[in-house]
């Protein structure tokens, strides 16, 4: 690896953390979700400073270039990512289901209690 390109994957990386960092300070992104981006970017800039992690995971996984390794740690992290967000997108629609009952419930409960008070008004 040239010392151009690691320097352009630790500005990246640095750029990564700095953008999660922002998102999370005006809140748009929340700290449960942020983690892995966080976890992405920290591995970024191991991988860019010491390049020689990729060799060594490459041997222990036995991958033949190390593009094919970071193509399938990259394809992992996209899993994961999807992942986490259909188990969130399950819980809000759960909670969205539940909420739209307890809604539809008070609306009886309240037209319930104005028929009520128009009958004991004609009274």
């Amino acid at each position: 690896m040239t010392g151009r390109l690691q320097l352009y994957m630790i500005i990246g990386a640095v750029i990564l953390l700095a953008v999660i960092f922002s998102l999370l300070k005006r809140g748009l992104m929340s700290v449960k979700y942020s983690l892995l981006w966080l976890l992405l970017a920290v591995c970024l800039v191991i991988a860019a400073a010491v390049p020689y992690t990729v060799f060594v995971l490459r041997d222990m996984l036995d991958i033949q270039m190390p593009v094919n390794l970071i193509f399938l740690l990259m394809f992992c992290f996209v899993l994961v990512v999807l992942l986490s967000l259909s188990v969130a997108i399950t819980q809000l629609a759960e909670k969205c289901k539940r909420l739209t009952q307890a809604n539809a419930i008070m609306e009886k409960r309240l037209r319930d209690l104005e028929d009520m008070v128009k009958d004991g008004n004609q009274k």
